[in-house]
């Protein structure tokens, strides 16, 4: 299925939203792709959203509300669709608030359902559970946050994408689950060959050592004969060999 098949609402819906607003229809904030990949080593995951244009999260309407604004609705269970009896919002473990990157210029991570009196900028959510920060190159969106500061601990969770013009849902969703990152399988032969290469290069070096003078079996060493075979000394007693010969 192509990820615009995945959209609730039709480009049309957003197109029509954006005339009853004054704006031509390319004016509207789109989802070309998004992805939640989840690094367990790190554990944590990284959010990517490529917008059709570059978003415009610090211009802010009389309210405080933005003129571009997204949020995540985080399932930790791993299923779809997200809202779904017996409430919208019981399964859910966090929310991710795009809307308030024009108050601190970070992301910031919510509890679901609020204790007290609701605290500035929240929206009505819950109290902050960490917030972090985001890069923006062009209109593609990314940021990281530890898998605790959305409540999961496997990293196989589902979510639901939301995009919002001055706090308005502008009728685009996207619900999807996160990916977990793969692990390059080791090259055995290759590490075989490193270690081969290594262990050749590390060889200590053996001394060579000098051939000891031969001796024969009477523990002398040989007489060393002269140019014409004559031994040095001819006054010398001779010696008998193991065979007999005279020298």
């Amino acid at each position: 299925m192509k990820f615009a098949q995945k959209f609730a609402v039709s480009i049309f819906g957003a197109a029509f939203i954006a005339l009853g607003t004054g704006q031509i229809a390319q004016a509207v904030l789109l989802v070309e792709s998004e992805s939640a990949v989840v690094n367990l080593d790190a554990k944590e995951v990284l959010f990517t959203i490529n917008f059709n244009q570059v978003p415009d999260f610090f211009t802010v309407d009389k309210f405080n509300r933005q003129s571009n604004s997204f949020q995540y609705f985080i399932d930790p269970s791993g299923e779809l669709p997200i809202f779904r009896p017996p409430s919208a919002y019981s399964n859910l473990s966090s929310i991710i608030r795009g809307e308030e990157i024009h108050v601190a210029g970070d992301v910031r991570i919510r509890d679901v359902f609020s204790v007290g009196p609701s605290e500035p900028n929240s929206g009505g959510w819950g109290k902050i559970r960490g917030s972090v920060p985001y890069s923006l190159d062009g209109s593609v969106l990314k940021f990281s946050a530890p898998l605790q500061f959305i409540g999961d601990s496997d990293g196989l969770f589902s979510y639901r994408l939301e995009l919002y013009e001055f706090g308005s849902w502008n009728g685009i969703t996207n619900e999807n689950k996160s990916i977990i990152a793969s692990v390059p399988e080791p090259n055995l032969a290759l590490a075989a060959l490193t270690f081969a290469a290594l262990s050749v290069g590390f060889r200590p070096k053996r001394k060579q050592k000098s051939a000891p003078s031969p001796v024969n079996q009477y523990g002398l060493a040989p007489r060393q004969p002269c140019k014409m075979g004559i031994v040095n000394n001819p006054h010398a007693k001779p010696v008998i060999n193991p065979k007999g010969v005279t020298r």
